[in-house]
């Protein structure tokens, strides 16, 4: 740990992260160390802002099938998604919820209620929402509620944030199935933190509440011509023009900075 250099607000801040029995990151079902790597990975730029990084506590259920399902039919209704996501995925609280904003997100996740027979530190992405849980709370695939509990069912109290995402180039701007000139829904994914508001073709694109799709506002242009403009929950903005096809994701050089 001596390669990290934290302000003394973000140690405090780390304290219930990096408790003595922290030692393990589960992404999928690889199990990773926590070296001073993992954290920078995870953790990102959090410390270097020196702005206050909330974190939540909350319950976790289950749903699904035993081994997971395809993230699709998730009210996100993403068209892409990161690879352990089919496993471990969540579907997250209706008051956080915000119209989807946080769709595509990732979360690290433990059990803190005393039940539990597993500590795993555990990364999931958001595919989902739960209208009937309460602020906290996160609704899991079983594989990840099982990895983190060690139960198959129950409820049972947990800690988690959300974190940087493992991904692997650049951002990618999906266009709707149906999308012409005419219409055009948005979704960004791959990205490092999430897509918070997006401008299209130069006008502000509201967010569609019933599934993670921003909608154009400023209609006729080509799709091949399309000039999004996606600004991160870590507060860094990408402007850049996209050659879209409806119903496809095309991936861009350019990806944000970590820090969630």
């Amino acid at each position: 740990m001596t390669c990290l250099k934290y302000s003394v607000s973000y140690r405090q801040a780390l304290t219930w992260w990096l408790r003595p029995q922290a030692s393990s990151l589960v992404v999928a079902d690889f199990k990773m160390p926590i070296t001073s790597s993992i954290l920078s990975w995870v953790l990102g730029g959090l410390a270097l802002t020196g702005t206050t990084h909330a974190q939540f506590n909350g319950v976790a259920t289950t749903y699904g099938p035993p081994d997971g399902e395809s993230p699709q039919g998730g009210n996100c209704a993403l068209m892409t998604w990161l690879d352990f996501a089919p496993r471990f995925h969540a579907a997250l609280n209706d008051k956080q919820w915000s119209s989807g904003v946080h769709c595509g997100r990732c979360v690290l996740v433990t059990c803190t209620d005393p039940r539990c027979t597993s500590r795993e530190y555990v990364l999931g992405q958001v595919t989902d929402r739960c209208p009937e849980c309460a602020h906290g709370d996160l609704d899991m695939s079983l594989p990840m509620f099982h990895k983190i509990t060690g139960y198959n069912t129950d409820r049972l109290t947990i800690h988690w944030d959300f974190v940087d995402c493992p991904v692997s180039g650049g951002v990618q701007v999906c266009a709707k199935s149906g999308s012409s000139k005419h219409w055009l829904y948005i979704q960004a994914s791959n990205a490092v933190n999430g897509v918070a508001s997006m401008n299209i073709n130069g006008a502000p694109a509201p967010i569609f509440s019933s599934a993670y799709y921003f909608m154009s506002q400023a209609l006729g242009v080509e799709l091949a011509n399309t000039v999004v403009s996606m600004t991160s929950h870590g507060g860094d903005t990408i402007d850049v023009k996209v050659q879209l096809e409806a119903d496809k994701c095309t991936q861009i050089p350019q990806q944000f900075a970590k820090g969630s």
